[in-house]
Protein backbone atom coordinates (compact mmCIF):
# COMPACT_ATOMS: atom_id res chain seq x y z
CA UNK A 1 0.00 0.00 0.00
CA UNK A 2 2.75 2.45 0.66
CA UNK A 3 4.35 2.04 -3.00
CA UNK A 4 0.54 3.04 -4.37
CA UNK A 5 0.74 6.21 -2.41
CA UNK A 6 4.18 6.56 -3.70
CA UNK A 7 2.87 6.45 -6.77
CA UNK A 8 -0.22 8.12 -7.28
CA UNK A 9 0.18 11.68 -9.65
CA UNK A 10 -0.61 14.84 -9.58
CA UNK A 11 -2.86 15.92 -6.62
CA UNK A 12 -4.58 12.80 -5.90
CA UNK A 13 -4.35 12.64 -1.51
CA UNK A 14 -5.19 8.96 -0.47
CA UNK A 15 -7.01 7.26 2.64
CA UNK A 16 -7.37 4.53 3.93
CA UNK A 17 -10.81 3.31 6.06
CA UNK A 18 -9.49 1.09 8.62
CA UNK A 19 -12.25 -1.24 10.27
CA UNK A 20 -10.49 -3.37 13.61
CA UNK A 21 -11.95 -5.12 16.18
CA UNK A 22 -10.05 -4.25 19.07
CA UNK A 23 -6.53 -4.51 17.83
CA UNK A 24 -7.08 -6.82 15.13
CA UNK A 25 -7.97 -4.81 11.51
CA UNK A 26 -10.78 -6.62 9.62
CA UNK A 27 -10.72 -4.77 6.60
CA UNK A 28 -9.31 -2.15 4.41
CA UNK A 29 -11.38 -0.10 1.97
CA UNK A 30 -8.55 1.67 0.31
CA UNK A 31 -9.52 5.46 -1.42
CA UNK A 32 -8.09 8.72 -2.35
CA UNK A 33 -9.30 12.09 -3.28
CA UNK A 34 -8.76 14.81 -5.25
CA UNK A 35 -9.79 18.49 -4.70
CA UNK A 36 -11.21 20.78 -8.24
CA UNK A 37 -12.62 23.98 -8.97
CA UNK A 38 -15.82 23.63 -11.08
CA UNK A 39 -16.61 26.60 -12.96
CA UNK A 40 -13.93 28.74 -11.77
CA UNK A 41 -14.87 29.09 -8.34
CA UNK A 42 -16.67 26.43 -6.90
CA UNK A 43 -14.59 23.56 -4.80
CA UNK A 44 -15.60 20.29 -5.77
CA UNK A 45 -13.97 17.08 -4.33
CA UNK A 46 -13.68 13.38 -6.17
CA UNK A 47 -13.29 9.88 -4.11
CA UNK A 48 -11.65 7.07 -6.31
CA UNK A 49 -10.37 3.67 -5.65
CA UNK A 50 -6.33 4.12 -4.44
CA UNK A 51 -4.31 2.85 -7.47
CA UNK A 52 -6.98 4.61 -10.53
CA UNK A 53 -5.40 4.87 -13.88
CA UNK A 54 -2.68 1.97 -12.51
CA UNK A 55 -4.94 -0.51 -11.02
CA UNK A 56 -6.75 -2.77 -13.09
CA UNK A 57 -8.92 -4.35 -10.41
CA UNK A 58 -10.29 -2.81 -6.89
CA UNK A 59 -10.68 -4.64 -3.93
CA UNK A 60 -11.58 -4.23 -0.69
CA UNK A 61 -8.72 -5.97 1.26
CA UNK A 62 -10.88 -8.08 3.35
CA UNK A 63 -12.15 -12.00 4.57
CA UNK A 64 -15.08 -11.90 1.96
CA UNK A 65 -17.82 -12.34 4.34
CA UNK A 66 -16.84 -9.24 6.04
CA UNK A 67 -17.35 -7.11 2.52
CA UNK A 68 -21.02 -6.63 2.70
CA UNK A 69 -20.15 -5.27 6.40
CA UNK A 70 -16.97 -3.14 5.43
CA UNK A 71 -18.89 -1.63 2.41
CA UNK A 72 -21.67 -0.50 4.04
CA UNK A 73 -19.92 0.64 7.24
CA UNK A 74 -17.58 3.03 4.93
CA UNK A 75 -20.49 4.09 3.04
CA UNK A 76 -21.83 5.02 5.98
CA UNK A 77 -19.13 7.34 6.91
CA UNK A 78 -18.54 8.87 3.79
CA UNK A 79 -21.81 10.30 4.14
CA UNK A 80 -21.71 11.01 7.75
CA UNK A 81 -20.63 14.66 7.02
CA UNK A 82 -17.32 13.79 8.50
CA UNK A 83 -15.43 14.24 5.00
CA UNK A 84 -16.45 16.74 2.56
CA UNK A 85 -17.09 15.20 -1.45
CA UNK A 86 -19.65 15.87 -4.19
CA UNK A 87 -18.47 12.50 -6.28
CA UNK A 88 -17.50 8.68 -5.67
CA UNK A 89 -16.59 7.19 -8.39
CA UNK A 90 -15.70 3.06 -7.72
CA UNK A 91 -14.77 1.06 -10.90
CA UNK A 92 -12.92 -1.77 -12.37
CA UNK A 93 -15.06 -3.60 -10.08
CA UNK A 94 -14.64 -7.23 -12.04
CA UNK A 95 -17.78 -9.32 -12.30
CA UNK A 96 -18.50 -11.57 -9.60
CA UNK A 97 -16.35 -9.19 -7.11
CA UNK A 98 -18.19 -9.47 -3.55
CA UNK A 99 -18.56 -6.05 -3.75
CA UNK A 100 -20.90 -5.43 -6.64
CA UNK A 101 -23.99 -6.86 -4.63
CA UNK A 102 -22.78 -5.24 -1.50
CA UNK A 103 -22.77 -0.96 -3.33
CA UNK A 104 -25.86 -2.12 -4.84
CA UNK A 105 -27.31 -3.06 -1.60
CA UNK A 106 -26.23 -0.11 0.18
CA UNK A 107 -27.41 2.14 -1.96
CA UNK A 108 -30.91 1.00 -2.80
CA UNK A 109 -31.77 0.22 0.86
CA UNK A 110 -30.61 4.50 1.30
CA UNK A 111 -32.47 5.41 -1.78
CA UNK A 112 -28.91 6.84 -2.89
CA UNK A 113 -29.25 7.86 -6.92
CA UNK A 114 -26.39 6.22 -8.75
CA UNK A 115 -25.19 5.04 -11.96
CA UNK A 116 -23.63 1.93 -13.28
CA UNK A 117 -21.73 1.94 -16.32
CA UNK A 118 -20.23 -1.61 -17.73
CA UNK A 119 -17.00 -2.45 -19.61
CA UNK A 120 -15.72 -5.43 -20.43
CA UNK A 121 -12.78 -7.35 -19.35
CA UNK A 122 -11.28 -9.96 -22.32
CA UNK A 123 -9.62 -12.99 -21.70
CA UNK A 124 -8.81 -16.10 -23.76
CA UNK A 125 -9.79 -19.29 -21.60
CA UNK A 126 -7.53 -22.14 -21.99
CA UNK A 127 -9.33 -25.02 -20.86
CA UNK A 128 -9.98 -26.32 -24.10
CA UNK A 129 -8.20 -27.77 -27.00
CA UNK A 130 -5.81 -25.77 -28.85
CA UNK A 131 -7.76 -26.04 -32.14
CA UNK A 132 -11.30 -24.19 -30.94
CA UNK A 133 -8.27 -21.26 -29.30
CA UNK A 134 -7.39 -20.49 -32.18
CA UNK A 135 -9.85 -20.27 -34.33
CA UNK A 136 -11.53 -17.94 -32.08
CA UNK A 137 -8.84 -15.17 -33.51
CA UNK A 138 -9.14 -13.24 -36.41
CA UNK A 139 -8.43 -14.72 -39.54
CA UNK A 140 -7.11 -11.31 -41.12
CA UNK A 141 -5.79 -9.84 -37.89
CA UNK A 142 -3.88 -12.58 -36.65
CA UNK A 143 -3.72 -15.67 -37.76
CA UNK A 144 -2.89 -14.56 -41.47
CA UNK A 145 -0.97 -12.14 -39.67
CA UNK A 146 1.15 -14.24 -37.14
CA UNK A 147 1.79 -16.63 -39.90
CA UNK A 148 3.52 -13.63 -42.51
CA UNK A 149 5.28 -13.17 -39.18
CA UNK A 150 6.54 -16.17 -38.63
CA UNK A 151 7.79 -16.38 -42.24
CA UNK A 152 9.59 -12.84 -42.62
CA UNK A 153 11.41 -13.09 -38.83
CA UNK A 154 12.49 -16.82 -39.97
CA UNK A 155 13.43 -16.15 -43.50
CA UNK A 156 15.72 -12.72 -41.88
CA UNK A 157 17.93 -14.81 -39.37
CA UNK A 158 17.50 -16.46 -35.88
CA UNK A 159 14.52 -15.57 -33.58
CA UNK A 160 14.00 -16.74 -30.12
CA UNK A 161 11.01 -16.38 -27.64
CA UNK A 162 12.56 -16.14 -23.57
CA UNK A 163 10.57 -16.53 -20.52
CA UNK A 164 12.05 -14.95 -17.14
CA UNK A 165 15.55 -13.96 -18.19
CA UNK A 166 17.81 -14.47 -15.09
CA UNK A 167 18.08 -10.68 -15.07
CA UNK A 168 17.95 -8.54 -12.43
CA UNK A 169 15.39 -5.65 -11.82
CA UNK A 170 17.75 -2.77 -13.41
CA UNK A 171 17.94 -4.48 -16.76
CA UNK A 172 14.50 -5.44 -16.95
CA UNK A 173 13.38 -1.64 -16.49
CA UNK A 174 16.63 -0.82 -18.98
CA UNK A 175 15.08 -3.15 -21.72
CA UNK A 176 11.49 -2.33 -21.45
CA UNK A 177 11.86 1.12 -21.30
CA UNK A 178 14.33 1.11 -24.07
CA UNK A 179 11.92 -0.58 -26.32
CA UNK A 180 8.60 1.13 -24.57
CA UNK A 181 10.08 5.16 -24.85
CA UNK A 182 10.72 4.52 -28.88
CA UNK A 183 7.32 2.64 -29.57
CA UNK A 184 5.70 5.81 -27.85
CA UNK A 185 7.69 8.25 -29.33
CA UNK A 186 6.89 7.01 -32.80
CA UNK A 187 3.31 6.95 -31.80
CA UNK A 188 3.90 10.57 -31.16
CA UNK A 189 2.80 10.12 -27.39
CA UNK A 190 4.77 10.41 -23.87
CA UNK A 191 6.06 6.70 -22.09
CA UNK A 192 5.79 6.30 -18.64
CA UNK A 193 9.30 4.67 -18.53
CA UNK A 194 10.46 8.44 -19.27
CA UNK A 195 9.13 9.40 -15.74
CA UNK A 196 11.96 8.68 -12.63
CA UNK A 197 9.17 7.84 -9.86
CA UNK A 198 7.33 5.67 -12.21
CA UNK A 199 10.29 3.86 -12.92
CA UNK A 200 11.08 3.94 -9.04
CA UNK A 201 7.57 2.25 -8.19
CA UNK A 202 8.44 -0.48 -11.27
CA UNK A 203 11.68 -1.56 -9.87
CA UNK A 204 9.83 -1.81 -6.03
CA UNK A 205 6.65 -3.64 -7.57
CA UNK A 206 8.89 -6.08 -9.79
CA UNK A 207 10.98 -7.17 -6.99
CA UNK A 208 7.81 -7.65 -4.81
CA UNK A 209 6.56 -9.85 -6.86
CA UNK A 210 9.93 -11.84 -8.00
CA UNK A 211 9.93 -12.24 -4.11
CA UNK A 212 6.89 -13.61 -4.58
CA UNK A 213 7.29 -16.03 -7.35
CA UNK A 214 4.29 -14.02 -9.26
CA UNK A 215 6.10 -11.99 -11.62
CA UNK A 216 6.54 -12.85 -15.46
CA UNK A 217 8.30 -11.63 -18.36
CA UNK A 218 8.44 -12.44 -22.15
CA UNK A 219 10.95 -11.40 -24.57
CA UNK A 220 11.54 -11.91 -28.41
CA UNK A 221 15.23 -12.03 -29.14
CA UNK A 222 16.26 -11.62 -32.91
CA UNK A 223 19.42 -12.14 -34.09
CA UNK A 224 21.53 -9.98 -31.38
CA UNK A 225 18.94 -7.76 -29.90
CA UNK A 226 15.60 -7.79 -28.01
CA UNK A 227 12.98 -6.62 -30.39
CA UNK A 228 9.38 -6.85 -28.25
CA UNK A 229 8.52 -7.43 -24.51
CA UNK A 230 5.86 -8.41 -22.49
CA UNK A 231 5.47 -7.60 -18.48
CA UNK A 232 3.15 -9.70 -16.75
CA UNK A 233 1.82 -11.41 -13.43
CA UNK A 234 0.83 -15.13 -12.65
CA UNK A 235 -1.37 -16.38 -10.34
CA UNK A 236 -3.81 -18.77 -9.64
CA UNK A 237 -3.25 -20.92 -13.46
CA UNK A 238 -4.09 -16.81 -14.69
CA UNK A 239 -1.79 -15.24 -16.79
CA UNK A 240 -2.45 -11.47 -16.35
CA UNK A 241 -0.55 -9.27 -19.16
CA UNK A 242 0.09 -5.85 -18.35
CA UNK A 243 2.56 -4.30 -20.33
CA UNK A 244 4.30 -4.88 -23.81
CA UNK A 245 5.66 -3.20 -26.27
CA UNK A 246 8.55 -3.74 -29.43
CA UNK A 247 11.42 -1.84 -30.87
CA UNK A 248 9.92 -0.04 -33.85
CA UNK A 249 12.35 -0.50 -36.39
CA UNK A 250 11.07 -4.42 -36.83
CA UNK A 251 7.39 -3.52 -37.24
CA UNK A 252 7.25 -5.68 -40.23
CA UNK A 253 7.84 -8.78 -38.33
CA UNK A 254 4.75 -7.96 -36.71
CA UNK A 255 6.75 -8.77 -33.25
CA UNK A 256 3.58 -7.65 -30.69
CA UNK A 257 1.67 -10.30 -32.72
CA UNK A 258 3.98 -12.73 -32.74
CA UNK A 259 5.43 -12.38 -29.02
CA UNK A 260 1.55 -11.90 -27.83
CA UNK A 261 0.66 -15.48 -30.02
CA UNK A 262 3.83 -17.36 -28.22
CA UNK A 263 3.10 -16.39 -24.67
CA UNK A 264 -0.68 -17.96 -25.26
CA UNK A 265 0.50 -20.71 -26.40
CA UNK A 266 3.00 -20.82 -23.58
CA UNK A 267 0.63 -20.35 -20.91
CA UNK A 268 -1.89 -23.00 -22.87
CA UNK A 269 1.28 -25.45 -22.77
CA UNK A 270 2.23 -24.83 -19.04
CA UNK A 271 -1.52 -26.25 -18.76
CA UNK A 272 -2.74 -22.09 -17.16
CA UNK A 273 -6.68 -22.06 -17.12
CA UNK A 274 -6.65 -18.64 -18.51
CA UNK A 275 -4.71 -15.40 -20.50
CA UNK A 276 -6.03 -12.01 -19.21
CA UNK A 277 -5.88 -9.05 -21.18
CA UNK A 278 -6.42 -6.98 -18.07
CA UNK A 279 -8.71 -3.68 -18.53
CA UNK A 280 -9.24 -1.77 -21.09
CA UNK A 281 -11.21 -2.20 -24.09
CA UNK A 282 -8.88 -1.66 -27.18
CA UNK A 283 -9.85 -3.20 -30.09
CA UNK A 284 -7.21 -5.60 -30.46
CA UNK A 285 -8.33 -7.64 -27.97
CA UNK A 286 -11.45 -8.40 -29.82
CA UNK A 287 -9.27 -10.06 -32.58
CA UNK A 288 -7.95 -12.49 -30.20
CA UNK A 289 -10.70 -13.76 -28.11
CA UNK A 290 -14.27 -13.88 -28.02
CA UNK A 291 -14.46 -14.21 -23.97
CA UNK A 292 -15.35 -11.19 -21.83
CA UNK A 293 -16.25 -10.18 -18.13
CA UNK A 294 -17.76 -7.21 -17.14
CA UNK A 295 -15.99 -4.54 -15.71
CA UNK A 296 -18.25 -2.01 -13.07
CA UNK A 297 -17.88 1.49 -12.38
CA UNK A 298 -20.56 2.89 -9.71
CA UNK A 299 -20.52 6.74 -10.03
CA UNK A 300 -22.30 8.27 -7.22
CA UNK A 301 -22.94 11.78 -6.40
CA UNK A 302 -23.59 13.75 -2.93
CA UNK A 303 -26.54 14.93 -2.82
CA UNK A 304 -27.21 14.45 1.01
CA UNK A 305 -25.58 18.04 1.73
CA UNK A 306 -26.64 21.25 1.10
CA UNK A 307 -23.37 21.99 -0.96
CA UNK A 308 -23.96 18.76 -3.46
CA UNK A 309 -27.34 18.84 -3.62
CA UNK A 310 -26.68 22.69 -5.23
CA UNK A 311 -24.42 22.10 -6.81
CA UNK A 312 -26.11 18.67 -8.84
CA UNK A 313 -29.18 21.30 -9.15
CA UNK A 314 -26.07 24.03 -11.32
CA UNK A 315 -25.18 21.04 -13.70
CA UNK A 316 -28.80 19.73 -14.28
CA UNK A 317 -29.53 23.48 -15.01
CA UNK A 318 -26.63 24.08 -17.29
CA UNK A 319 -27.78 20.68 -18.77
CA UNK A 320 -31.18 22.05 -19.85
CA UNK A 321 -29.25 25.05 -21.03
CA UNK A 322 -27.14 23.48 -23.28
CA UNK A 323 -29.93 20.21 -24.55
CA UNK A 324 -33.26 22.11 -23.96
CA UNK A 325 -34.38 19.14 -21.18
CA UNK A 326 -33.51 18.44 -17.90
CA UNK A 327 -31.59 14.84 -18.36
CA UNK A 328 -31.38 12.52 -15.75
CA UNK A 329 -28.08 10.79 -15.85
CA UNK A 330 -28.58 8.70 -12.68
CA UNK A 331 -30.45 6.12 -11.91
CA UNK A 332 -30.78 2.87 -9.46
CA UNK A 333 -30.40 -0.70 -10.52
CA UNK A 334 -27.77 -2.83 -12.29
Amino acid sequence: MAEWAKHLRKDWKPFLLLFKDKDETRGIFPLMYRDEIRRGVLPYRRIRFMGFGAADFSLVLAEKSDIQEIVSNSLDWLYSGKLRWELLILDDLAERNPMIDALHSWLEKKGIPYAIEKGKYFYVDLNRAWEEIWSEASKNFVRRNINLARNRITKAGSWKVVRDPDWDVETIITEASRMHIERQSDLDRDSFYADERHRDFLRQMIRIYQEKGLFRSYWLHYENEYIAYMLGFEQDEIFYAWNMAFEPRYSHFFPSKLLLYEIIKDCYDRKLREFSFMRGETSYKAKWTQKTRVNYRFVIKNTHSLYGKTLDILDRYSSWLKHGKLQVRYKRGL
